[in-house]
């Protein structure tokens, strides 16, 4: 493969992160037969009482590592700064994944590292779409309708278990980045700061 494809190559990394949760994730609901979707959290599975806690836990730093794949992915495609920055926030939030799995449910940092995980997410989402709008409103339509629905549908919504409102989170950050391979996929790569 020539360098100059890498990092369309690179893109895929986003739907591979993406497959990779579910499959953990649905893995470690499996083998936890008394975790109830509509009334717990995911981070149950993870924690000391599951059955073999760490199929849930090393699933995330697995995936986490995907998910910064594809971050260094939007930073080679990232054509402005503030492009750019969203690719870090996206970086950071992968960083934040993998601490999900390492501080497990019931550890004192769980909570943080979990909420933080998400607003990174969304703050790289809505980054990125305004880094769109100097060069593509369309697509930074896009970017950003999807940040405004997840965002409002988030925080504005009675969800019944903290299970259902990440399955939530997952699916918006799933949905942007197959909007942004759809975006990027094929595109020559310009060096940041140039536009």
């Amino acid at each position: 493969m020539e360098y100059k494809h890498l990092p369309s190559f690179l893109l895929w990394f986003g739907i591979l992160s993406m497959i990779s949760a579910l499959i953990w994730i649905t893995a470690a609901i499996l083998i936890n037969p008394g975790f109830d979707f509509y009334t717990g959290a995911l981070s149950q599975l993870g924690s000391p009482g599951a059955n073999f806690p760490w199929v849930y836990n090393v699933g995330l730093m697995f995936t986490s590592v995907l998910l910064f794949i594809f971050a260094i992915s939007l930073l080679l495609h990232s054509v402005n700064r503030i492009e750019s920055a969203g690719s870090s926030f996206l970086m950071i939030a992968a960083l934040f994944l993998a601490l999900i799995g390492i501080y497990h449910g019931g550890t004192y940092p769980h909570d943080f590292v979990s909420l933080w995980f998400f607003i990174l997410a969304d703050i790289a989402i809505i980054t990125w779409g305004i880094g769109l709008a100097l060069h593509n409103l369309a697509w930074s339509g896009y970017i950003l309708l999807v940040a405004a629905i997840s965002t409002g549908a988030g925080f504005g919504l009675n969800w019944p278990s903290s299970a259902e409102l990440e399955t939530f989170g997952t699916a918006a950050i799933a949905t942007w980045a197959v909007l942004m391979i759809i975006f990027l996929r094929g595109k020559s790569v310009v060096p940041a700061g140039s536009a």
